[in-house]
C-alpha cells in the first residue's frame, strides 16, 4: 500500500515532504509506538527531532523561523504522523495550532516572544475551548477574564484540554465582556496563558481509551493573573473569529490524521492477509476477505482525496468550511470502520496488544468527536447547503 500512496496532483515538494515524514515515522516512531502507548509515555525525546524536521513551524512564517506550509502539506504531514502514532500527531497539531493563532493574530511583540521558541521546540503550545457545560457551542463559554489595571483576572475552568500541562503558552478562549449576547459578537477573547501563571492549576489527567501518551486534563482558573500584554492581538472581542479561523485547519488535521489511522489499519490487514493461511491458502485468496480489503482501500483513497480537495480550496480561497467539514466527517467515520474491519481480518490477533490494530481502533474512536462532533458538523453543513441552494 505504501508504494501506491497517491502522488497524482501533488507537487515534487509535497512528495519530498511526505517521504521525509514517512521515513522518520518508519524509523523512529513505528518500532516503539505500541510500547510507548502502553506506558502512556510523553514523547519528549522525539521533540528535538520533530523540531529539526520543521514540524513545529508549519503554521509560522519564515520571519520567525517557520515554513508556513500550504494546507495540502499540512494534511499529508498528519496522515504520516498518525499512521505511526496518534499521540505524535496530536503533539504537533496542538503546538502548531497555538503557533497559528499567534502568527496570524498576535502582536509583533507576542510573535517575537513566542514563535521562535515554538519553532525550535523549546516551547510547546495548545488551545483551550471546551468547558464542563459547553463543547461545540463555544458561544456559551463561562470562563471570564475581568480587566483589573494592567492584568486580567480569570475565573472558571476548561476540560478535555489536550497537552495542557506542557503548553507554554496555552491559548485560552475567555469571556471578556459578559454583557454582550450572543457572546461571539464581541464578548470573547483569546489569552496566552503561560506556565506557572498564578491562580492556574491542573486537575487530574483523564484516563483515555486511546490517544495515550499526551495528557488530557482539566485546567482550573481561580483569580488567575494574566498580564494585558498576553491578550492575543491588541483588541478585546476578537476571540471567536480568531478561533474560527483555526477550525478549518483543525478539520483538515482531523481528516488527514484519520486517513493515516485508516491507512495503517489497511496496511496491517493486507500484510496479514498474505501471510495467514486457512484451508490450505492465504486468507487474502478468499473472496470474502478480498471484498473487505477492496472496500477498505476505497475508503482510504476517498478520504485522502476529500481532505486534499478541502486543503486546495482553503489555499485558494482562505476558507473552505463545507469542504473541510465533509472531509472531516467522512475521514473520521471511515477510520473507525477500516480499523474495525482490519481487526476482523486479523481475528483474535487483532484483539490483542501484540498487534497494533487494536490501538488503531481505540485511537479512531475519538476522531468523529474531536474538533466539533460529526453530528454538529452535519447540521452546520446542511444549513450551509440549504442557504446556497437556488
Amino acid at each position: 500500500m505504501a508504494s501506491r500512496h497517491i502522488t497524482a496532483g501533488l507537487t515534487e515538494d509535497h512528495v519530498a515532504l511526505r517521504n521525509m515524514v514517512k521515513d522518520f515515522v518508519d524509523q523512529r516512531v513505528v518500532p516503539t509506538a505500541s510500547e510507548r502507548e502502553e506506558k502512556n509515555e510523553y514523547p519528549a525525546d522525539l521533540i528535538p527531532e520533530l523540531a529539526e524536521l520543521g514540524m513545529f513551524g508549519i503554521t509560522i512564517s519564515d520571519e520567525f523561523g517557520g515554513s508556513d506550509m500550504d494546507y495540502v502539506s499540512y494534511g499529508l504531514i498528519f496522515e504520516e504522523l498518525a499512521r505511526g502514532w496518534m499521540a505524535l500527531a496530536s503533539l504537533v497539531y496542538t503546538t502548531s495550532s497555538g503557533g497559528y493563532l499567534i502568527n496570524n493574530f498576535g502582536t509583533q511583540e507576542q510573535k517575537q516572544r513566542f514563535l521562535p521558541d515554538i519553532v525550535a521546540g523549546k516551547r510547546m503550545s495548545g488551545i483551550a475551548i471546551t468547558e464542563p457545560s459547553t463543547g461545540s457551542d463555544v458561544k456559551k463559554i463561562k470562563l471570564t477574564a475581568r480587566r483589573e489595571g494592567e492584568n486580567y483576572i480569570l475565573n472558571g475552568s476548561k476540560i478535555f484540554i489536550t497537552h495542557a500541562r506542557h503548553a507554554d503558552p496555552l491559548v485560552v478562549l475567555v469571556k471578556t465582556d459578559p454583557t454582550i449576547e450572543p457572546a461571539h459578537r464581541g464578548g470573547l477573547s483569546l489569552m496566552l496563558v503561560e506556565q506557572n501563571t498564578p491562580g492556574v492549576r491542573y486537575g487530574s489527567d483523564y484516563d483515555k481509551l486511546g490517544h495515550r501518551g499526551l495528557e488530557l486534563c482539566e485546567v482550573i482558573f481561580e483569580d488567575a493573573v494574566v498580564p494585558r500584554s498576553n491578550l492575543l492581538g491588541s483588541e478585546e472581542g476578537k476571540g471567536f473569529y480568531q478561533m474560527m479561523g483555526a477550525l478549518d485547519r483543525g478539520r483538515i488535521y482531523m481528516a488527514g490524521a484519520s486517513t493515516g489511522i485508516a491507512r495503517a489499519s489497511l496496511e496491517h490487514a493486507l500484510s496479514y492477509a498474505k501471510q495467514r493461511e486457512t484451508f490450505g491458502k492465504a486468507i487474502g485468496e478468499h473472496q470474502a476477505i478480498q471484498i473487505k480489503l477492496a472496500d477498505m482501500a476505497t475508503k482510504v483513497e476517498a478520504a485522502r482525496l476529500l481532505y486534499i480537495n478541502a486543503a486546495l480550496k482553503t489555499d485558494v480561497d482562505g476558507r473552505a468550511s463545507a469542504e473541510s467539514g465533509m472531509a472531516k466527517i467522512f475521514a473520521t467515520e471511515i477510520s473507525v470502520e477500516v480499523a474495525y474491519d482490519a481487526m476482523r481480518i486479523l481475528g483474535g490477533y487483532g484483539y490483542i496488544k501484540e498487534f497494533p490494530v487494536e490501538r488503531y481502533l481505540r485511537d479512531a474512536q475519538l476522531m468523529p468527536i474531536g474538533e466539533g462532533t460529526n453530528e454538529i458538523l452535519r447540521v452546520v453543513l446542511a444549513k450551509q447547503l440549504l442557504s446556497e441552494s437556488p
